[in-house]
Formats: structure tokens, C-alpha cells, sequence
């Protein structure tokens, strides 16, 4: 079956040079001069791949991006920005127009190929991936909300790396909602562009929101995770109102296993909310004086609210060298068990953040995956837990080794 090809160019040159490049493979070519005739076409032709240039008269390559992403049948639609803008801010704009890729001009054809091919596999794999059905009326998704009051101590970290072992764990349908709404980082973290986000259903209310939209939103990533990222811009995080993020989540329950909630540092509508229907509030902190006051407020607001005591669960992050407050400290002064403390492994982290590679997938043998996978089991559903699954995972056999180790140790 052939692959169609939209690209965008307002120089004709480039519309032949990117052809010849490509011209071994079974593709048919569509054209286009600027955003407005290129959106006009993708809508007519439906193409598998788009290929646009920046600069263009009438709509420019991030405008068309932005356009083609509000629409949610180009959702996960491949869009390769080709420029001669070669700035990193440059590329910045395209991945948060919603781009998959930025490469430069004048472009070598073989790494254009290589780019092209691999987008191509990747959108084939996120199709072939089963949309999350609705689950059973008496089964509601297990939340699992990160919370914390002070920024700095791993939460959003924790949140994306808990989701994918979770779905490395137990192969069900798993949700990360980046609900850190002003600056969320969940898209980054796993090195995915922003096509569209919780933004793009502000326009609905509660009452016509519907699956339908939120499927429109959901970005998959190649581990099966399913994630929804922040909007973009700040602006566009104060059109969500309360009331149809309170129908979203009602809905998502019901489609999904697990949900994972990166919470914002505050206790806003979205997040009261979230944390009010949680199964787990998940409060990370780290061993210094600063964060250990920001959870001790945080857990007396939580007794305010009338939470039980065992839905919150501490952890520690060890963001710094050197001498901190140890764990029998910090348990004494939270008055609750700490089940984690991660060690200071800045290698490993900073690559992490920098790299969009989660621990959980790029740093497999290190000390933290393994603490981080143990970690996930802990927090999974009991009736999860309880049993042998049919066909255990890898991430499950390496919970299930240490966990005899431990026993024999004891």
C-alpha cells in the first residue's frame, strides 16, 4: 500500500530535491506553498506523513503545525519540520507547535530517509495499539496523585517514571495525566511532542464532553503508556474550567486501569479533586529542612480534609550530596512510614531529564529502576498484587527476585 506525502515549500526546488530523496520507496507526493493551501490538502487528501517548511507566506510552518494539531484527526499525524533555522529556540518552536521532528537545511538525503522511515514505523506501531475500552461498571481505574507543595524534589520524576513501570509491571491500560497545568514537564520527560493537550477540550462543557473528545487528547508513547501533556502556553491552562476536568476524570475511570496524576504545588479545584478521589497520594519530598516543613503542611492539610492515613504514602528523593536528614529523622517528624527513599544518582537523573530517557526504560541496571519498579508494585491495585499473572513480565519476574531475596535475607 502506498504511503502519501504532503509537503510544504513555497520553493519548488524543495519539492523536488525532498522527492528525489525519497523517490526509491512506494510514496505519492502531494504539494503545497504555504500553511493555509498545505491545511486545505491534508484535510482533502488525509496524508500519512507531512513534511513543512517555517518560513512561508500566508501561514508559517509552527502556524500550520498548530492548526493541523487542533484538529483531532490529525492527532498523530508524523509532521518532519524541514528549515533553515538551525537555533535550538528554533526547534523548540516546532516541538511545541506539535512537530515530531526538526531537521535542518540543506539536509543529507539518507538521514531525511532515515527520519521519514522512522516516523513512519512509529505512527504504524501507535495505530496498531488497542484503544483503551471501557472497563467494567464495578471496576474504576486505581488513582495514584503526586503531590507535593515544594518544587524540586522529583514529582513530576516520580509520576512518569511509576506510570511506566506500571505498564511494564502489569501490561494494562495505563494513564499519566500531566495536570501541572502552568508548566507541566510530562511530555518532555518522555521525549514527546505536544500535538494536542488538555487545551484543546476547553471549548467543551460539562455536559457535551464526551469519550470521543478525550481519545482526541491522549498522546501514546512506544511503551504503551498513554499520557495526556499540559498545554503549551499558560494562557491556554486557565480555559480548563473545574467542572470539565471533574467530567474527564469521571470518564477516564471508567476507560482505564491505572491512572497517574502529576499534581501541581498547590491545592487548586483540579487538584482537590484529584486528591479527593486518589487511591493513593503519593508526597515526595526531599531530606532537607525546607521540603521536610512543605510535606508536614502538606499532611496536615490532608488531615484537615479527612483523608485516611494509609492513602498517603512519603517518599524521599535524594537530590543532593553529601549529609541530609536521615529517614528515621524524617519519619518521626511526618509521624508515618517512608516505603522509598532514592539514592543520589545524578548521572543517571540528569540524563533522564535532559535526554527525555525515564529510568524505568533507559536506565534498567542501575539501583533507582530497581527501587522505582519495587515501588510501582507497592503501589498497584491489591487484587493485582495477589496473584501470578499469566504471563509475567520482565519488570514483574525482577520484582519477584528480589522480593524472594529480601525474604530469604530476613
Amino acid at each position: 500500500m502506498s504511503t502519501r506525502i504532503l509537503l510544504l515549500d513555497d520553493e519548488p526546488l524543495y519539492h523536488k530535491m525532498i522527492q528525489r530523496a525519497l523517490g526509491n520507496e512506494d510514496f505519492i507526493f502531494e504539494t503545497a506553498f504555504n500553511g493555509r493551501e498545505g491545511l486545505e490538502k491534508a484535510v482533502q487528501s488525509r496524508p500519512d506523513l507531512i513534511i513543512t517548511d517555517v518560513m512561508m507566506p500566508e501561514m508559517n510552518g509552527y502556524a500550520f503545525t498548530r492548526a493541523l494539531r487542533r484538529r483531532p484527526e490529525f492527532a498523530s499525524t508524523p509532521v518532519l519540520v524541514l528549515s533553515a533555522q538551525s537555533e535550538i529556540q528554533d526547534k523548540i518552536k516546532s516541538f511545541e507547535a506539535g512537530a515530531d521532528e526538526h531537521l535542518v537545511k540543506p539536509f543529507q538525503p539518507a538521514e531525511l530517509q532515515t527520519r521519514v522511515k522512522s516516523l513512519l514505523r512509529r505512527a504504524a506501531l501507535l495505530q496498531t495499539s488497542v484503544p483503551p475500552a471501557t472497563a467494567t461498571p464495578h471496576q474504576q481505574a486505581h488513582l495514584i496523585a503526586f503531590h507535593s507543595l515544594r518544587g524540586g524534589v522529583g514529582n513530576s520524576t516520580l509520576a512518569v517514571n511509576t506510570a511506566l513501570a506500571l505498564q511494564n509491571l502489569w501490561g494494562k491500560r495505563t494513564l499519566l495525566m500531566d495536570l501541572s497545568m502552568l508548566a507541566g514537564e510530562v511530555a518532555l520527560l518522555l521525549d514527546e511532542p505536544i500535538k494536542r493537550s488538555w487545551a484543546d477540550i476547553a471549548r467543551f462543557n460539562a455536559e457535551t464532553l464526551d469519550e470521543i473528545a478525550l481519545q482526541s487528547i491522549i498522546g501514546r508513547h512506544e511503551s504503551g503508556l498513554h499520557f495526556i501533556p499540559a498545554p503549551t502556553l499558560p494562557a491556554e491552562a486557565e480555559r480548563i474550567s473545574p467542572e470539565v476536568y471533574q467530567k474527564a476524570l469521571e470518564i477516564l475511570r471508567r476507560q482505564y486501569d491505572y491512572l497517574i496524576a502529576d499534581l501541581p504545588h498547590d491545592f487548586s479545584d483540579i487538584c482537590l479533586h484529584t486528591l479527593d478521589h486518589a487511591d493513593r497520594i503519593v508526597l515526595p519530598l526531599a531530606p532537607e529542612i525546607a521540603s521536610a516543613r512543605a510535606a508536614t503542611l502538606a499532611l496536615e492539610t490532608y488531615d484537615q480534609l479527612e483523608y485516611p492515613a494509609e492513602k498517603i504514602v512519603p517518599v524521599v528523593n535524594t537530590t543532593c550530596s553529601g549529609p541530609g536528614i536521615s529517614r528515621q529523622k524524617l519519619e518521626k517528624a511526618l509521624g508515618k512510614r517512608i516505603p522509598l527513599v532514592l539514592p543520589h544518582e545524578p548521572q543517571i537523573f540528569i540524563r533522564a531529564l535532559n535526554y527525555g530517557q525515564p529510568v524505568i526504560t533507559h536506565a534498567t541496571d542501575s539501583r533507582s529502576c530497581a527501587l522505582l519498579e519495587d515501588f510501582a508494585f507497592y503501589l498497584s491495585r491489591p487484587e493485582d498484587k495477589k496473584s501470578r499473572p499469566p504471563k509475567p513480565s520482565p519488570s514483574w519476574e525482577r520484582v519477584y527476585r528480589r522480593f524472594l531475596a529480601r525474604r530469604q535475607h530476613a
